[in-house]
């Protein structure tokens, strides 16, 4: 039984050592090779692939050949192949400023607890100002954040009963800041 193991292994490493040295020797069309070319901002990666087939009809398919050879009744074809991978740009994101709009039903305290258990980091003083502007103006912005953000806390002072909309900020125009 051991010799049965010793054989397979004796076996296996000539296989490997045969290998070896036929990738070495610099034959080896059948093995990957991987060329990278920065364009602009693109990235362009070519890989060469070989496809060994037994026949040297060279039928399947293809047409993308660019290399054929022959030995010993094997054909190889090598293939190219073209991958590209587009960067993309960081765009920043827009912000977007929350409005409160002013209206006769609220009362100051009102919208005082209204803005600071919606806005949550907002303190009497803040608050108060808010209140003034957008009494004495009739829109003011309460913050200015990304948008998802700004439509939460939009829509949970519009919960509470208020006057709200949200709008770009590089294209916001009137009341208090």
């Amino acid at each position: 039984m051991q010799g049965l193991a010793v054989l397979i292994l004796a076996l296996c490493l000539s296989q490997i050592t045969a290998f070896s040295a036929h990738r070495a020797s610099g034959s080896g069309l059948h093995s990957p090779v991987a060329e990278r070319t920065i364009i602009g901002s693109a990235t362009h990666q070519r890989r060469r692939s070989a496809l060994r087939m037994s026949d040297a009809g060279g039928g399947g398919g293809g047409g993308s050949e660019k290399e054929k050879s022959t030995s010993k009744g094997l054909t190889t074809i090598v293939i190219d192949e073209t991958d590209t991978e587009m960067e993309e740009e960081d765009i920043p994101e827009e912000m977007w400023r929350v409005v409160l709009h002013n209206d006769e039903v609220h009362t100051f305290n009102y919208v005082i607890r209204s803005l600071q258990k919606v806005m949550g980091t907002l303190d009497k003083k803040k608050a108060f100002d808010i209140c003034t502007v957008t009494h004495g103006i009739g829109q003011a912005t309460v913050t200015s954040c990304w948008k998802e953000q700004a439509m939460k806390y939009c829509l949970g002072l519009q919960r509470q009963g208020l006057t709200a909309s949200i709008a770009p900020d590089s294209k916001f125009e009137g009341g208090g800041k």
